[in-house]
C-alpha cells in the first residue's frame, strides 16, 4: 500500500506515522513540543527515524512528506513565516526533511490540514462549505472551498484566533492583547486557572480541570466559573462571527478543550441558532471531528498530492 509520512506539528505536542491511501494511520511517534529550535529538531529527526524503521509488511516506503504544523505558512509550503507556538519562525523545515530524509515535502496550516482531512474522511465529509475550528492550545480554523482550503492571497488566511475579542484585553501568546485565543484556547485557560485558583488537584491545570473546579462552592468554584464564561462568550461569539462571514455549510467543532469540556460544542451550537440570521442557520450542520490529531495527518498527506487525486 503507498504511503506518506505526516506529521502534526502542535504547540504542546508532534505526532509523526505514516499514512495509506486507505487513510491508516501507522507507526506513531509522539514528541512534546519545546522551544528550542534545535531541541525541536533533534527530536523531529528522531521520531521520523522511527516511523521509517523496519516498516510492516504491505507498507511501501512514504513517496513524499507533509506537515500540518501551527502558524502561518507561505504558498510554496516551504517554511513557516509565523510560529507562535513553535521554535520554527523563518526556518526552512521542508528543505530539513527533504535534505535528511530525501522525501520532498510540503508544509501547510493545520486548521488547513484538519479541515482538508475532516473534509476527505470525518462526520461532515463532501460538505462544502465546511468550516472547521478547533479549540485547542490555540484556536485554529480550515476553510474548504470547491474541495480544497482556502488559503487567502498570501496563504495567510485563517489565524481567527488572533482577530480581536476585546480591545486592549488579556494579553496573547503572538504579543498581542484581547484576541480570541488569549480567552478560548487552551493555554489561555489553564495559564489563567494557574495565575488565580491557586494549586491543582493533579500536577497542573487542564480544561478537564477547570471544568471540574467549577462545580465547588467556594472561591475557588466562582473563579472557575468566571474563566469558564469568558472562555465560552469568546467561542460562542467566535464562531456566531465565522458562520455569519462565511454561510458554511457544516461546521466541525474540535480539539483538546472540547474534549475536556464536552458542555462547549453544545453550548456554541445553541448560540449560533439563536444569533445568527435564518438563512445562516437553515441548513447549517454541527458535526464533532471524527479524526482529531488524524485529521491533521489525513489533510498533511492529501497536500502532497501523493495518495489521492485533487478535488475541486
Amino acid at each position: 500500500m503507498r504511503t506518506v509520512l505526516a506529521g502534526d506539528l502542535g504547540g504542546t505536542k508532534c505526532r509523526y506515522a505514516l499514512v495509506g491511501e486507505d487513510f491508516s494511520v501507522h507507526r506513531v511517534q509522539h514528541v512534546a513540543t519545546v522551544r528550542d529550535r534545535d531541541e525541536f529538531l533533534r527530536g523531529l529527526d528522531r521520531a521520523i527515524t522511527a516511523v521509517l524503521a523496519e516498516l510492516p509488511p504491505g507498507l511501501e516506503p512514504p513517496r513524499a512528506a507533509g506537515f500540518g504544523t501551527a502558524g502561518v505558512v507561505p504558498a510554496d509550503g516551504a517554511s513557516i513565516l509565523q510560529a507562535p507556538n513553535l521554535p520554527l519562525d523563518g526556518y526552512p523545515l521542508a528543505g530539513h526533511v527533504a535534505q535528511r530524509f530525501g522525501l520532498p515535502t510540503t508544509l501547510l496550516n493545520d486548521g488547513r490540514a484538519s479541515a482538508w482531512g475532516e473534509f476527505l474522511r470525518g462526520n461532515a465529509a463532501g460538505r462544502d462549505p465546511l468550516l472547521c475550528l478547533f479549540f485547542g492550545t490555540g484556536v485554529g480554523i480550515g476553510l474548504i472551498v470547491h474541495g480544497r482550503p482556502y488559503g487567502g492571497g498570501a496563504n495567510a488566511a485563517g489565524e481567527i484566533g488572533h482577530t480581536t475579542f476585546a480591545p486592549g484585553g488579556r494579553a496573547c501568546p503572538c504579543g498581542g492583547r484581547g484576541h480570541f485565543e488569549a480567552y478560548c484556547g487552551g493555554r489561555a485557560i489553564t495559564e489563567r486557572a494557574a495565575a488565580e485558583l491557586g494549586r491543582p488537584d493533579g500536577p497542573v491545570w487542564t480544561v478537564g480541570g477547570v471544568v471540574a473546579a467549577a462545580d465547588r462552592t467556594d472561591p475557588v468554584g466562582a473563579a472557575a466559573r468566571t474563566i469558564l464564561h469568558d472562555a465560552a462568550t469568546a467561542a460562542c461569539t467566535l464562531v456566531e462571527n465565522a458562520c455569519t462571514l462565511l454561510n458554511p455549510a457544516a461546521v466541525v467543532l474540535g480539539g483538546g478543550v472540547c474534549a475536556g469540556w464536552p458542555a462547549l460544542p453544545t453550548r456554541i451550537e445553541a448560540h449560533v441558532r439563536q444569533h445568527c440570521s435564518e438563512p445562516i442557520r437553515r441548513d447549517l450542520a454541527f458535526v464533532p471531528s471524527l479524526g482529531g490529531s488524524d485529521a491533521i495527518l489525513w489533510g498533511a498527506a492529501a497536500a502532497t498530492g501523493a495518495l489521492w487525486p485533487a478535488r475541486g
